[in-house]
């Protein structure tokens, strides 16, 4: 008589939260030092002001497990053809257009993406060093570019996805940051013409690799 309620009792509950639609032109964050407008979406990161892992282009979706004291999201980013566990920038959202889903990304996710070496290697500089500064220039004439690459909260592969809109051949002020860990992408700043903004972005690391110095650094312990 009591065994249903036995199997009631066994079945975990699952955390409702919410799900909303991404906006573009969103502002860049000035809790970490930037100014300026996003036009394609606002970058999705390791942590909040951290290494930029791609952008959340507008009209995909993002489910918010957590919000910082800064406004920044913890959650899942369903982008064209990535689904994984990323923070996303303040203002990023459209909150009218909130659902209800399960919960899917936890704080262990969050606390495993605080080392720069779970996502990416061959850094530009140590941890901590660097905040996006250029210190490997580059020339990305020639390159094509996307807004993002990595599939899956493994983020151990990925698939170039969501083509840059802009003219690579008007970008200047070109920089490297940190190479995917399968080696095939590379995330790059580069300052847009059409824009008037710095952009950042991935390009296959085989057009630039001719450009990269050795001694790339791949130290760990980036911390949150």
């Amino acid at each position: 008589m009591h065994f249903p309620t036995l199997l009631l009792l066994l079945i975990p509950t699952v955390q409702a939260i919410n799900e909303y639609t991404t906006i573009a032109n969103v502002p860049k964050p000035g809790a970490c030092g930037n100014s300026g407008t996003l036009p394609g979406g606002g970058w999705i990161a390791n942590k909040a002001c951290g290494y930029v892992m791609g952008t959340a282009v507008a009209g995909q979706r993002f489910d918010v497990e957590k919000t910082s004291s800064a406004g920044f999201h913890f959650g899942r980013y369903r982008g064209t053809g990535g689904n994984f566990c990323t923070w996303i920038l303040p203002s990023s959202l459209n909150l009218n257009t909130g659902v209800s889903v399960g919960s899917s990304c936890s704080d262990a996710t969050a606390s495993a993406m605080c080392d720069r070496n779970h996502f990416g290697k061959d850094f530009d500089s140590p941890p901590h060093q660097g905040d996006g500064a250029i210190t490997v220039p580059l020339s990305l004439v020639g390159c094509p570019g996307f807004y993002n690459y990595f599939v899956d909260s493994n983020f151990l592969s990925g698939a170039f996805q969501d083509p840059v809109p802009f003219n690579m051949a008007t970008t200047t002020g070109g920089g490297y940051r940190y190479t995917t860990r399968d080696g095939q992408a590379s995330m790059v700043r580069a300052t847009v013409a059409e824009y008037g903004q710095v952009i950042w972005f991935f390009v296959p690391r085989s057009c630039i690799a001719a450009q990269l110095p050795g001694g790339l650094n791949n130290d760990g312990g980036d911390g949150c």
